[in-house]
């Protein structure tokens, strides 16, 4: 069995009863800071495709450094406004062992992702890290989505569908992890907007 699993199960399959409810329940009652402002996923919306879209001419201009600068620009950008919208929403996170689960699959995932980014690299393969990452996030939000916040899953499929396309041959990965950020952030936001909506 796998989180996968409902994507192609059979419409014939009776319900079950399902055990983790109570589990989705706490953790989408964590997840709330994150998930309370459509703001934060709109900027990611709009800083990843710009960091993307400049990335080749920051290349020409700067080298690597260049690009190591413009990326860590843009996070430290999401990063602030991230952290603004939760402390606008007046939420205090508490450490819990679901948090912490949550925290060390995250912290693993980031260091899988940065192993494979400097094993790329290494590689001459640079071409390759668009891909790797969207497919890597997609399936972190995916996994996190069936747990927390249903558009959170779907954000992840567009994912991980646009990082098997940026690892397509004669395709541009840029411009791929361009289109899949703002629509899979984008999706994020709307959805957060229209549950706010929905409980007001």
């Amino acid at each position: 069995m796998s989180e996968y699993d409902p994507l192609f199960a059979g419409s014939g399959n009776a319900p079950s009863e399902d055990d983790l409810e109570p589990v989705r329940e706490r953790f989408a009652a964590a997840s709330r800071p994150y998930l309370h402002s459509p703001w934060s996923w709109l900027a990611w919306a709009i800083l990843l495709p710009a960091a993307a879209f400049f990335t080749p001419w920051v290349v020409r201009r700067g080298g690597p450094a260049g690009v190591l600068f413009i990326w860590s620009l843009t996070i430290l950008a999401g990063g602030v406004v991230e952290v603004a919208a939760i402390t606008r929403a007046g939420k205090k996170m508490s450490r819990t062992p679901l948090a912490g689960w949550v925290l060390r699959l995250q912290g693993n995932l980031s260091f899988i992702a940065l192993a494979l980014s400097a094993l790329l690299l290494w590689l001459d393969a640079a071409w390759a890290l668009p891909g790797i990452w969207l497919l890597l996030l997609g399936h972190s939000f995916y996994m996190l989505g069936g747990l927390a916040f249903p558009p959170f899953r779907t954000c992840g499929l567009i994912f991980q569908v646009g990082g098997a396309a940026a690892l397509w041959p004669g395709l541009s990965p840029l411009a791929i992890f361009a289109l899949t950020t703002a629509v899979g952030n984008g999706w994020m936001a709307w959805g957060i907007w229209r549950e706010r909506d929905r409980v007001r």
